[in-house]
């Protein structure tokens, strides 16, 4: 068994490492996007592919028009 001297440097260094997980889960709840955000950056993102996709088209038959 180990002695007091050898269980306490790991048990200090153990409550540190709490504290620093503690101190991260809270700086990850802060920077958490609510579901109206994911839902608006999801909107934009469709919608800009959408446009893409349908300028892309536009261009395509403007270009076998004029052949």
């Amino acid at each position: 068994m180990r002695s007091e001297q050898e269980t306490e440097p790991m048990n200090e260094r153990l409550e540190r490492m709490e504290e620093k997980l503690d101190r991260l889960e809270i700086a990850q709840q802060k920077h958490k996007k609510s579901p109206v955000a994911k839902f608006l950056i999801g909107v934009g993102i469709t919608f800009g592919i959408i446009l893409v996709l349908m300028m892309t088209i536009g261009v395509l038959q403007f270009v076998s028009e004029g052949s």
